[in-house]
């Protein structure tokens, strides 16, 4: 608790209470409120300002200023938009004189959020490679790491997205952070070697997300972690998609969760997010995660089901599944992007689920595909981008049969307690089946549903019904671009603002903000109710995608973890 003298003087005491030689005076203010006033910069460059301002200012902002750093290393020099001269001109690049800053000077102390990313270039790889040596520019930048985030009292989160391999000395002085409770780690995708690391466990680690994962590219083992990081609750685990491209079986389940089992120890997470998973389901007789726990589960390009690679069949019908007779009891959020009987057979006996996003195919040039990998950084020439290949014809057909099975099982049981609701855009709903969704799920707040124009009446009439919807995607179908098509030539004629302003103005739906008619680029803003001349009307706006891109049923709507 906050000494009370010292929070009465923060109110007491004030700055700014003296005249200058013109005789103005300026108002004095409590230094706690100047501090509230910083608080609202979020730019680094306006707190940078603030602090060479005076003695107060750099005393109160330098802790938000350092609080959050993330240092970003370039393999070629980048020069200046404005003056043409090269950054880091007459000391050393701007990555460098970051990590040098954390080092030499007394700021490391206020870091509570820590990332390294981008390309770090190492010279003489295959010579070093030959005699088995780390390039001296590599060991120095990790021990350059490590001596940072020593010094960083209050680390909360780490983050190293650098294209090289973190090396042991800072896997160690991680474990020694007892702040600690978020760590993301790009592993590497070259197959220089390197040294293997056991990785510690950490004591308070709440939430980790290991990328890249590639058994030929020395990864360290994380088995210990997970056994040993009691208070873990979020694991996201993202492995190389050439695994599955290659029909490449390198690895198994052991290899992670091997120490759990052998201590018949089930964590307790309450988040799993599986991505790009090829390997046999060698670990039977126990369950590797307590069932009473788990709220969201991710599974993408990892399960098989209806539109896979058939090559893959006999590694994914052994391989995670969701299991039908004993469903998370607490299962809050599930995103998948596969369906198969078998997950159909597991909705129909999960109850209470709020939300549920089924990914349906994007194509390569898709906005919300992109071309790197998860964490951020540049795609790899060993660790290309997952890619979707289409289903067959009879794969397809398969999957439009679902339909029907999968509407009842989200309906029935979960329903009521359905709040978002993300369909395949290959699923061309009926009005029957939009009656349906409306009449079973009242509680909907983010909709996206594959539709056709003439479905657009029905629509109309049924919409308004779902008093607490917010956002509509009306999805395009991958195999028919007629829709969309037809969507964007009544768009360019400026059709869509006109008709949704007077039609959604007769609804008696208040929250509707957003809508979707086909595509990304078809997004529409719905503001407030006014009167005109020609009776009530809403004020509709045309949308980019980036301004929407945070909303669940945009954000969600991805390959990616």
């Amino acid at each position: 608790m906050s000494d009370p003298s010292i929070m009465s003087h923060m109110f007491i005491s004030s700055y700014g209470a003296q005249k200058h030689e013109n005789g103005a005076s300026v108002l004095p203010l409590p230094l706690n409120l100047i501090a509230l006033i910083i608080s609202y910069l979020d730019r680094p460059a306006d707190l940078a300002r603030t602090c060479r301002t005076c003695r107060v200012f750099h005393y109160i902002g330098l802790p938000q200023l350092y609080s959050n750093v993330s240092l970003r290393s370039y393999d070629y020099i980048r020069y200046s938009r404005r003056d043409g001269r090269p950054d880091g001109c007459g000391m050393a690049s701007p990555f460098s004189m970051g990590l040098n800053g954390l080092v030499s000077r007394n700021v490391a102390g206020f870091v509570k959020n820590f990332e390294v990313c981008g390309e770090w270039k190492e010279h003489a790889l295959e010579e070093h490679a030959k005699v088995g040596r780390v390039p001296d520019e590599t060991m120095v930048l990790n021990s350059l790491v490590r001596v940072a985030v020593e010094k960083m009292v209050v680390l909360d989160s780490f983050s190293w997205a650098l294209n090289i391999k973190m090396l042991p000395a800072i896997w160690q002085g991680l474990a020694q952070r007892s702040s600690l409770t978020k760590l993301t780690v790009r592993f590497p995708s070259s197959r220089h070697p390197r040294p293997l690391t056991l990785v510690p466990p950490m004591p308070n680690l709440q939430h980790l997300k290991i990328t890249d994962i590639d058994p030929l590219c020395y990864p360290d083992d994380i088995s210990l972690l997970l056994l040993g990081s009691k208070k873990l609750r979020h694991l996201k685990l993202h492995w190389s998609p050439r695994m599955r491209e290659e029909r490449e079986l390198s690895t198994h389940e052991s290899a992670y969760f091997g120490r759990c089992a052998a201590a018949r120890y089930a964590i307790p997470l309450q988040t799993i997010a599986v991505q790009n998973l090829y390997t046999y389901h060698d670990i039977s007789g126990c369950n590797l995660f307590d069932h009473t726990f788990v709220e969201e589960v991710t599974f993408l390009n990892s399960t098989g089901g209806l539109g896979g690679d058939p090559g893959t069949v006999f590694v994914d019908q052994h391989s995670w599944r969701q299991s039908e007779e004993d469903p998370p009891a607490n299962l809050k959020v599930l995103r998948v992007d596969k369906v198969s009987h078998q997950q159909c057979a597991f909705l129909s006996n999960v109850k209470g689920l709020e939300k549920l996003y089924l990914i349906g195919p994007q194509p390569a040039g898709a906005r919300r595909t992109k071309a790197s990998t998860p964490n951020g950084g540049t795609t790899l020439p060993n660790s290309p981008a997952s890619n979707y290949s289409s289903p067959s014809s009879t794969d397809n057909s398969n999957i439009m049969v679902l339909k029907d099975d999968y509407l009842e099982a989200i309906t029935k049981n979960n329903g009521p307690t359905l709040k978002h609701l993300l369909l395949l855009p290959q699923w061309r709903l009926t009005d029957d089946d939009i009656a349906l969704i409306v009449r079973q799920c009242p509680n909907l707040e983010q909709l996206g549903i594959g539709a056709e124009f003439s479905n657009f009446q029905h629509l109309r009439l049924l919409v308004p019904f779902l008093k607490n919807l917010t956002t509509l995607r009306i999805l395009s179908s991958p195999d028919d671009t007629t829709f969309v098509t037809k969507m964007r030539e009544m768009d360019d004629r400026g059709m869509h603002e006109k008709r949704l302003s007077e039609e959604t103005a007769k609804w008696n739906l208040s929250t509707l903000r957003y809508m979707e008619l086909g595509g990304d680029d078809l997004i529409f803003e719905i503001g407030k109710r006014e009167e005109g001349k020609a009776g009530w009307r809403k004020i509709v706006k045309k949308k980019a995608w980036e301004e929407v891109k945070d909303i669940d049923i945009w954000a969600l709507d991805c390959h990616e973890i």
